[in-house]
C-alpha cells in the first residue's frame, strides 16, 4: 500500500464523497426506503468519478456488465504503473469475472499497456479496491486486494492477499502522519516543573 502514496486517502474521500450524495438523495426522495441497488452504485460512481478526476485520478468507468451487474459497477485507472479497478464487493469478497475473459485476464495478473502521455507504459501488477454501503449508505469501508485466479462466479476466484484499508483517521500507511497538536498549557506545565526543581534543590 506505500507505493500507492496517498491514493487510498484521495480513495476514501471520493468514495465517501460519492456515498454521502447517495445517503442525501435517499433522505431527501425516500427517507427511511432502501433504494434500488443498482442505481445507488451508479449514483456513488458518478460523484465519486468527479471527485477523483478533480484531484489528479483520471478514472474511467468499467461497463462490463455480465451476470451480474452491481459488482461490476466499477472504476479504473493506471497509477505507477499498477492497473487499478474499484468495485462493489461486500466485506472485502472479490466479485466473480462472469463470463468477461477480459476480467479474468484482470484478476490472473496479465499485464497490460496504457498510454502515459505519449508513452506506452506496461503495468506491473493489477490492483483490486472493495468497497460496500453500510445500513443508512454510509461508506463501510474499504479493501485492497491483489487477485490471483479469475472465475465466473465469487467462489471461483482468488487473491494473493486482501486487506482493510485504513480510514484516513485511523491512520493510512504511505500518508504523512497529521501533526501533534501542541499543548495549549505547555509554557504553564515548564514553569511549574522549575519551581518543583528550585524547591527539592533548596530543600537539598
Amino acid at each position: 500500500m506505500e507505493n500507492l502514496d496517498r491514493v487510498p486517502l484521495i480513495l476514501y474521500q471520493a468514495l465517501e464523497f460519492g456515498a454521502a450524495k447517495v445517503a442525501a438523495y435517499r433522505d431527501s426522495e425516500c427517507p427511511g426506503e432502501r433504494i434500488d441497488e443498482g442505481f445507488a452504485a451508479s449514483m456513488l460512481r458518478f460523484h465519486a468519478t468527479r471527485l477523483l478526476k478533480d484531484k489528479g485520478i483520471d478514472a474511467q468507468l468499467e461497463d462490463d456488465w455480465t451476470v451480474d451487474p452491481l459488482p461490476f459497477l466499477g472504476l479504473s485507472f493506471h497509477y505507477g504503473r499498477y492497473h487499478v479497478k474499484i468495485l462493489k464487493g461486500a466485506g472485502g469478497v472479490l466479485p466473480g469475472c462472469g463470463t468477461s475473459q477480459r476480467k479474468i485476464a484482470f484478476y490472473g495478473q496479465i499485464p497490460s499497456f496504457y498510454l502515459a502521455g505519449k508513452k506506452s507504459v506496461q503495468t506491473t501488477a493489477n490492483l483490486l479496491v472493495l468497497w460496500d454501503f453500510d445500513s443508512v449508505y454510509g461508506l463501510s469501508g474499504l479493501w485492497l486486494a491483489l487477485p490471483a485466479i479469475g472465475g465466473s462466479r465469487a467462489g471461483d476466484v482468488s487473491a494473493f492477499w486482501c486487506e482493510r484499508m485504513p480510514r484516513p483517521e485511523e491512520g493510512l500507511r504511505g500518508v504523512p502522519a497529521p501533526p501533534i497538536p501542541p499543548l495549549d498549557d505547555l509554557d504553564g506545565i515548564l514553569v511549574k516543573l522549575s519551581e518543583e526543581e528550585r524547591k527539592r534543590k533548596a530543600g537539598k
